[in-house]
């Protein structure tokens, strides 16, 4: 009985936001745009949604409780990927948690976004995001996971850059998703080393102790510093560009506290500090590592102190204040205080959601109630007693400019994307293209040490020609066909490598072939090159040029997501049929190819941005965007060009 409903709770949690996704956009692209009625249904579809959600969890705490009951649905819903599940105590807690935040948030954003013109849009993120929990939360097969690990940082960009019309929340996204797929790139490095000795369940992370590959520890722990914003801690107040339920749903209480879920479901419990603490420790000794990561908590948990008090922005101190209280969870978790650590996650969430949600009109209480009260003392004063006034101005100097240092990290992204340029030229494509050679040079370094000094001529040129045509790809940003013709061709090539390593004992690849490819790619580059010297066409970023209806920006942008392997969309299937099939044959390989869609998806994401959002130059997207919301209709007509007449607002 336990498992035929553990069996249903998993489809009802994975089926239901996908059938909400696919609802309010058939039937807000197909059948009307009249924003009332969508309103209507959006809110029936929420309140009805959030009843039976309830509902599925009382009875989930009925049938199942607290028990433990590991359960494998093989296929899960005809993909043919093995379904896994480790229901326990932390599954339970983190599904109710998570359920009651999103119900929470989806009732404050009905009225907070009404008459939004992104009403639309915010739901469809909403419920993807809905989508992403179920995964991570329910399953702990490889796949899945990492799906909805994805499937949390696209919602998160997309959420950032909400109001398209501006610039600084496109650019800020783009940040946000450097970083995002950084961490990803050591999550898949840890799913591709369980998948290399057939483990398909994170939850038997122990396993690799049994091949002395303990320190793949390093790589799980950077993944969810990253995803949770403590290291680095710099990027988590730039994601408050979103709307405020964003804000609070995101980085208050359940994407960044999502990793914490996966540490504490995936993490085995004899890996502890004060496990190991009586043994002689080496240079190799695992240990090593979580005193590491614990000196990294303490330092972040200190900056993240000090830049919440100076900060002048309330979403920003709340920001600097959640990465403070992460810290101190992840230490907890690593010195073994597991429900402690559920305890403060909970909690926490609770508290950072309420805290957000209080932002917009916090002002106004400042102004009418806390006038009221008597006067408290201001808090910090131990840090007047402890510390002379030298050490303190030093101090204050170091969080205001963000301790140095790490503030060059976006300095670095921006210069790697053209996001300090005001259109993409010749100088901006020259900087990805040195950038991204220094880069993927270093990278191929350390995967020769680790790979045994195993060098393959066929196959480094193969995906050095991939790399090249991700390059093409920056350089063709502005047209629409060869953008994706030089993006298909370079995720093609990293198919070609991993199908021909995978083959190549029955019908490896002949260098005549590889030399055919070698020219195409220099034939995409002449050609590149001369449209590009050719065309001196000014074309600012963020311009909305190319943009001439919703659906079809959509459409484009789903199809260039489709192609760099987006789980749910287009050729992920295949992906995933060559990682599992490849990952015991040329790990390093894999991890090279996925790197590539790293990059290639950085770029869809620029192309969707500089293209098709931002300032409204254009009248359909004007029009469309802004007839019925006055406050965004006065903004345009603010700062639109007067070549055309737009209507008065209200």
């Amino acid at each position: 009985m336990e498992k035929f409903f553990i069996i249903y709770l998993a489809h009802y949690f994975i089926l239901f936001p996908i059938a909400k996704v696919l609802f309010i956009n058939i039937h807000y692209f197909v059948i009307t745009k009249e924003q009332e009625r969508e309103e209507y249904l959006v809110r029936k579809m929420v309140h009805w949604g959030n009843a039976s959600d309830y509902i599925h969890i009382a009875i989930t705490l009925i049938f199942l409780g607290f028990s433990a009951a590991p359960v494998r649905i093989e296929p899960f819903c005809l993909i043919g990927w093995t379904f896994i599940i480790e229901w326990d105590l932390h599954t339970f807690i983190f599904l109710s948690f998570t359920t009651t935040i999103i119900a929470v948030l989806g009732h404050f954003s009905l009225f907070y976004l009404h008459r939004d013109a992104y009403y639309h849009k915010f739901f469809s993120l909403y419920f993807i995001f809905q989508l992403s929990l179920g995964l991570v939360v329910l399953s702990s097969s490889t796949n899945y996971m990492f799906m909805g690990w994805e499937l949390l940082g696209l919602s998160s960009v997309l959420l950032i850059a909400f109001y398209e019309h501006r610039t600084n929340p496109l650019k800020n996204a783009m940040r946000v998703m450097f970083i995002y797929k950084v961490g990803d790139i050591f999550m898949f490095s840890l799913i591709l080393l369980l998948l290399f000795f057939h483990v398909e369940d994170m939850a038997q992370l122990i396993s690799l102790q049994d091949h002395g590959y303990e320190w793949a520890m390093v790589l799980l722990i950077l993944a969810c510093f990253i995803k949770s914003g403590v290291f680095p801690w710099i990027w988590l107040p730039r994601a408050m560009e979103g709307p405020t339920p964003s804000s609070a749903v995101f980085y208050g209480s359940l994407s960044t506290h999502i990793p914490i879920f996966v540490l504490l479901h995936v993490w085995p419990r004899e890996w502890t500090l004060l496990t190991y603490w009586p043994e002689v420790w080496t240079v190799s000794h695992p240990a090593n590592a979580i005193a590491l990561a614990i000196a990294v908590c303490v330092f972040s948990a200190y900056v993240t102190t000090h830049m919440s008090r100076q900060s002048s922005d309330a979403k920003n101190t709340i920001a600097y204040a959640t990465m403070t209280q992460l810290a101190i969870i992840y230490i907890e978790i690593f010195l073994g205080f597991y429900t402690l650590a559920m305890v403060h996650v909970v909690s926490h969430g609770i508290y950072r959601t309420f805290e957000f949600l209080r932002t917009p009109s916090l002002l106004h209480h400042y102004h009418t109630m806390e006038i009221r009260r008597p006067k408290k003392t201001s808090t910090g004063k131990h840090f007047n007693l402890m510390l002379p006034e030298s050490l303190r101005n030093w101090l204050y100097s170091l969080t205001i400019n963000e301790f140095g240092f790490f503030s060059l990290t976006f300095d670095f992204i921006d210069q790697f994307l053209g996001l300090t340029y005001q259109r993409f030229d010749r100088k901006a494509a020259g900087r990805y293209a040195v950038m991204v050679a220094i880069m993927w040079i270093a990278f191929g370094i350390v995967i020769f040490i680790f790979n045994g000094y195993h060098f393959y001529p066929k196959e480094e040129l193969l995906i050095a020609l991939a790399v090249g045509f991700t390059v093409l790809s920056f350089v063709n940003i502005r047209k629409v066909v060869m953008f994706f013709l030089t993006i298909s061709c370079s995720v093609g090539f990293v198919y070609v490598v991993l199908s021909e390593k995978l083959m190549s004992s029955v019908n490896p690849l002949p260098w005549v072939s590889v030399l055919c490819l070698v020219f195409l790619f220099a034939g995409f580059a002449f050609y590149s090159l001369y449209t590009s010297s050719k065309n001196k066409e000014e074309y600012s970023n963020y311009t909305a040029k190319l943009s001439r209806s919703p659906l079809s920006n959509l459409l484009l942008f789903a199809l260039g997501l489709s192609i760099v392997d987006m789980p749910g969309l287009g050729n992920f299937v295949a992906w995933e049929y060559l990682v599992h099939h490849t990952a015991t044959i040329a790990p390093y390989m894999v991890i090279k190819g996925f790197s590539v869609l790293s990059l290639n998806t950085m770029l869809v994401f620029l192309f969707y941005f500089t293209n098709f959002l931002g300032f409204p130059e254009h009248k359909v997207q004007v029009l469309h965007h802004y007839k019925l919301d006055t406050l965004h209709l006065r903004w345009a007509q603010k700062h639109t060009s007067n070549a055309f007449q737009l209507p008065p607002a209200g």
